[in-house]
């Protein structure tokens, strides 16, 4: 671990890490800190106000579809007040590893040029990421799929957009450590790792 710390401190502005129970007294001695993650989310109203914008599910067996998702995930700009993203995560967990990934769940908003992960019940829409090469409106995303169904939304990512309201977020088995460079930013801006960052 030290090595690591070592190798990368020069060309990264902090590490951080998901422990499971067995290992949670070990992170701590090379200067990890345990800390809580905030999620943003907003409740909907039934408006219909907000703009509607056509989207379409992208299959990532067809060669077109692949292409399109890989160039809008490589020309990304980060929609994240906490940016962590990763292509070979994102791919790991939108094409290699379908069974606990978000292969059935990648959808492309033609007018807002992006790429939106996005799952839907009747009760919430998660927005798991987004990707485009310019800054977009979330409410403009959320607008694409509001129909009238859900009454929450609920982002994998942290956000500055305004409207957005944080709860904390706990996953069950796992405990985020960061390095203390990252210590101030988690318990001052309540933000969270972006849910394709995750190891």
């Amino acid at each position: 671990m030290e090595h690591i710390q070592h190798d990368f401190k020069k060309d990264i502005d902090g590490m951080f890490l998901f422990a499971n129970e067995t290992v949670l007294d070990f992170y701590p001695k090379f200067g990890f800190v345990p800390l809580k993650e905030y999620q943003a989310f907003k409740h909907i109203g039934n408006s219909g106000h907000q703009a509607k914008y056509e989207y379409r599910k992208l299959n990532l067996d067809s060669p077109n579809d692949l292409r399109l998702f890989e160039r809008t995930v490589e020309a990304a700009i980060h929609n994240t007040s906490f940016p962590a993203k990763s292509k070979a995560l994102t791919f790991f967990y939108c094409y290699a590893n379908p069974e606990m990934g978000y292969k059935d769940a990648i959808y492309y908003i033609e007018n807002l040029n992006c790429v939106a992960i996005v799952e839907m019940n009747e009760q919430a829409l998660h927005i798991i990421e987004v990707f485009s090469p310019e800054r977009i409106d979330l409410h403009h995303l959320i607008g694409a799929f509001n129909t009238g169904s859900f009454t929450e939304v609920i982002l994998g990512f942290s956000t500055d957009q305004d409207n957005f309201e944080c709860r904390e977020r706990k996953d069950e088995d796992l405990q985020l450590f960061v390095s203390p460079e990252l210590q101030d930013i988690f318990q001052k801006q309540k933000v969270m790792i972006p849910i394709l960052s995750h190891t």
